[in-house]
Order: C-alpha cells, then structure tokens, then sequence
C-alpha cells in the first residue's frame, strides 16, 4: 500500500507576494482621496460650526446690552480698551477669561488662550497649539465704522466703535450683511489674534479698504484673498483670506453662514460688507 504524502507549503511566491503589494498599492490609492475628502469634509463642517457660534454669540451679546461691541474699545463696564473677540467671550462658554480680561486688562498669557470656537480646522496655517488666534475676523465697516461709504477707505484709528445695534443698523437686513469672514491665523509677518487691535498686524479684522478687483491671491485691492501663499498673504490693508477654491466662507448679520465666490464683483462685495448703504446685492452673490 502506497501513502500519498503533500508537500508542506514553505509561503508566497515571489510572484504572488508581487501580486498582493500591487493590490495593497492600488487599494492605498483608491482609499487615500476618500480618506483626504472625508477629513476635508470634516474640517469644514467644523469651520462652518464655529463660524454660527460666533454669529449667535454676537446675537446673544446684543439682546444682553442693547448694542454690539465695539472693533476695538471700551465698552460693557470695561476700564480699558478690547476687541469684540473679547467681548463675545462669554457668550462662546469663556466667561472666566472674560471676568480676567474685565479684571485684568488683558495682557500677557490671556491674550494667549486656545479658544476653540475662534478656530477654523481648514486653516492649515495655525500653529499647534493655536495659542491667541481667532480665524473669524470682523468687519470693520459694521462694528467699527458705519459712516463711511462703501466705495471709501476705513480709517483706522486706536479705537473703533460704531456703537451698532441689531436691527437699527442694519437698514439693508440682517441677511444682506457680511458681519464675519475667515482669515489666516498666521499671514506674513503678521496673522489674526483675538485680542489685537485694528492697527496691529495680527488684527482680526477685515474690510479696511474697498475692493476694486476681484478675489486675487496677491491683489490688497481685491475682494478678499483667494488661498494666498505665505509670501502672498497680506496684513494690510486687513483682508479676509478663503482657504478653499470654492471660496470664502463668512458668517451674516442674521447668524447664518454662508460661502461667496472667488468670482464675486466688487460692487457686490462691498454692498455686502455695509450695514446701511442701500445698496442691492447682485444676482452674483
């Protein structure tokens, strides 16, 4: 009687252990687009998120004093100057660091703090911890100055206070005024803390100057910057910088949020950015 014997496999093949790389590379592929679009999703939901914190958060500060804060300056009980980042604090659950602030002055490690609403995920500019930056700059031309006209130049001063009020100030509407727009935490020499004051170069602010072209990377007369590089970012004139090639995503006077287009007109632009002109907004945006 014969007894078949099987030889005991020794492992893969070179041939097939190619073959399983191959597969692994392909399906790496496949999946690292997924993976990138599901986290880019991500980061911009988040973004979105915070944006419409903040925006309530200006509602709430509103229904509680009658007013908005000012761009920069002495407001709510406060002996010395601050930005509307601060006064906004603690309505976005930041009420220790406000009564700090409202003791303090402010100063030292409180211009410092990690406040997590105040920050935009799809920033890739902030550092790690992003210690003192606020991603959602304000526009100058609703809580700083209300009187110039849209076609002129923000003059900036030490301190900026339009003393505006929900509605009253906002005779073209609520939904038809851009109170908030992303910015680059870190830009140039320079970037966007919450706790700067308009001249500084990390203002948290935007709207200085009136748009001329529109969204550029480069251009300090455009709409706002589209994706500019380190070297192109600009402090100043303050402008509002998209970290998106769909566009820049700002947050209205009604609380809403919303994305604009790279392809926006600069009439439009600037109609959107002032409270009171009369101006209608065109069908670009």
């Amino acid at each position: 009687m014969t007894r078949s014997r099987t030889a005991a496999r020794g492992g893969f093949s070179r041939i097939e252990l190619a073959v399983v790389m191959l597969l692994g590379v392909c399906l790496l592929g496949l999946l690292t687009p997924a993976l990138y679009g599901a986290r880019q999703g991500a980061a911009r939901q988040n973004t979105m998120n915070n944006l419409k914190q903040t925006g309530l958060a200006l509602h709430n500060c509103n229904d509680a004093y009658g007013r908005l804060p000012p761009a920069y300056g002495k407001a709510f009980n406060f002996k010395k100057n601050a930005s509307i980042h601060i006064y906004l604090l603690p309505f976005l659950e930041q009420n220790n660091l406000f009564q700090q602030y409202l003791q303090q002055g402010g100063g030292g490690d409180l211009d410092k703090a990690v406040i997590p609403t105040y920050l935009a995920p799809l920033d890739k500019t902030n550092p790690d911890p992003a210690k003192g930056i606020q991603n959602f700059a304000a526009n100058l031309r609703v809580f700083g100055d209300t009187k110039t006209k849209y076609d002129a130049a923000v003059p900036l001063a030490d301190t900026m206070d339009s003393e505006a009020r929900i509605p009253q100030t906002f005779t073209d509407g609520t939904s038809n005024t851009v109170v908030f727009a992303t910015k680059y935490g870190v830009c140039g020499k320079g970037g966007s803390h919450y706790a700067s004051p308009p001249k500084s170069d990390t203002a948290a602010f935007f709207g200085q100057n009136p748009a001329k072209v529109k969204a550029s990377p480069s251009d300090p007369k455009a709409t706002f910057q589209d994706r500019p590089s380190k070297k192109q970012c600009l402090c100043v004139p303050l402008m509002a910088q998209s970290y998106e090639e769909e566009g820049l995503l700002v947050g209205m006077a009604d609380g809403s949020a919303r994305r604009v287009s790279p392809r926006v007109s600069p009439e439009t632009w600037n109609a959107a950015l002032h409270p009171s002109d009369g101006m209608v907004l065109g069908a670009d945006w």
